[in-house]
């Protein structure tokens, strides 16, 4: 049924009502998160339901706790249909700030250590990596897609690799040739260890890597989360140029495990250097 002016609200009124601003009220209706329910074809005023205040107003609590807009597309097309399933979707979202809350703690605590030109004491080892065969694509990717674009390419390389005939050699790794931040979307180029090389088909491109001495830095739980990653890679930088070595090459992300699997993300970074001379 048509709903009539008596049920509507102008969008005027609808934002004094929720204190949404008509600029967020056009984003939310693009995005289809508060869709108006009537839209005049002649003039294009935009008319909301009474009803919808209240979706206006869980929008508006959401979004000022700065989930994203994806977040709460999810969590209000469940409140409706699964209040239950609504619930657990703001605790993940919850949970996940917390995580991004003590990253970005520990790259604030790290830049601390910059502004007092103070050193600490690290975790990071070294060990010598032999030349291997590998079979790796290129790709560009933000942060926010960097797991699923990783696990995606990373099955298609081992696909590759039995296509191919060869065995895996290792855990798939990235090489970062540029950062993939919320600045920059790299490019990663995704690789695999395999035990011989295959023919290269399209993007994806085989060849030996060459070995060396490399810095390692074990990271798991909240400190491989984004942005607090960041500082790992800084310790790394550091003991390899505090003790007048030299960075040889772009960092790696050996992936021992997925964000997906029970025990959450394991990696290691690890990043080429050559000794100091004398």
């Amino acid at each position: 049924m048509t709903p009539t002016h008596d049920d509507l609200m102008t969008a005027g009124r609808f934002t004094a009502s929720t204190l949404l601003t008509a600029k967020a009220l056009r984003i939310y209706a693009e995005r289809g998160l508060l869709t108006p329910r009537r839209v005049d074809p002649d003039n294009g005023y935009r008319y909301y339901g009474v009803e919808q205040v209240q979706t206006g107003w869980l929008i508006g609590l959401l979004r000022s706790a700065d989930l994203s807009l994806d977040q709460i597309a999810e969590i209000v097309a469940a409140a409706d249909a699964d209040p239950e399933r609504a619930v657990d979707l703001l605790d993940r979202a919850v949970a996940a700030g917390d995580r991004r809350h003590e990253a970005r703690h520990a790259v604030l605590e790290r830049a601390r250590l910059h502004l007092r030109q103070e050193t600490v004491m690290t975790t990071v080892q070294s060990r010598f990596e032999p030349d291997r065969a590998v079979v790796s694509v290129m790709r560009r990717v933000a942060p926010h897609d960097l797991d699923r674009v990783i696990q995606e390419e990373a099955s298609a390389l081992r696909k590759v690799a039995a296509e191919g005939g060869v065995a895996i050699a290792g855990d798939p790794f990235g090489i970062f040739h540029a950062p993939v931040t919320d600045d920059s979307d790299g490019p990663l180029e995704i690789v695999l260890p395999i035990d011989g090389l295959v023919d290269s088909a399209g993007d994806v491109r085989s060849y030996r890597l060459g070995g060396g001495s490399v810095a390692t830095r074990l990271a798991e739980g909240a400190e491989s989360d984004f942005p607090g990653i960041l500082a790992l890679y800084d310790e790394v930088h550091a003991w390899i140029t505090d003790a007048g070595r030299t960075p040889t090459g772009p960092p790696r992300e050996v992936w021992h495990t997925s964000p997906q699997s029970p025990e959450g993300l394991r990696l290691t970074i690890t990043w080429p250097y050559a000794e100091a001379t004398a």
